[in-house]
């Protein structure tokens, strides 16, 4: 018996071991948690950089017919994003949070399409110095 024991500790300490030892025994979720932090990093910096970005045009569009239709075409391109977003919400199943992101996104599909017109309305005889 003392054999059997002893060889049963030995199988259980050589698979404890190799469990830590062999990523692919991991949960998916531990083993990706690195890129997941990598990607959440460059999403909020890309994103931070879109927001200034937008901010920055959004000023000089008054002043620069180049910075306007820059501004427009950013504007409409979130316009259009959006809009694809809501659509693909409606066909889905869900309930109060759904509702409410959907509320949320048609108000912002609004705006923004204020701030479209407010750009169409901007004269377009500015000169235009550097490229934005």
């Amino acid at each position: 018996m003392p054999f059997l024991e002893q060889l049963a500790r030995t199988l259980d300490q050589l698979r404890s071991h190799h469990r830590r030892r062999l990523p692919f025994l991991t949960p998916a979720v531990e083993r990706r948690r690195p890129r997941i932090a990598a990607e959440d990093y460059a999403a909020r910096h890309s994103i931070q950089h879109t927001l200034d970005r937008k901010a920055e045009l959004r000023r000089l569009a008054p002043l620069r017919s180049d910075a306007a239709e820059r501004y427009e075409q950013l504007l409409r391109y979130e316009l259009s994003g959006l809009r694809e977003v809501v659509a693909a919400l409606d066909t889905s199943a869900g309930g109060r949070d759904l509702q409410e992101c959907l509320v949320e996104a048609r108000e912002e599909i609004r705006r923004l399409e204020v701030e479209v017109a407010w750009c169409a309305t901007l004269p377009r005889q500015h000169p235009a110095s550097a490229p934005i």
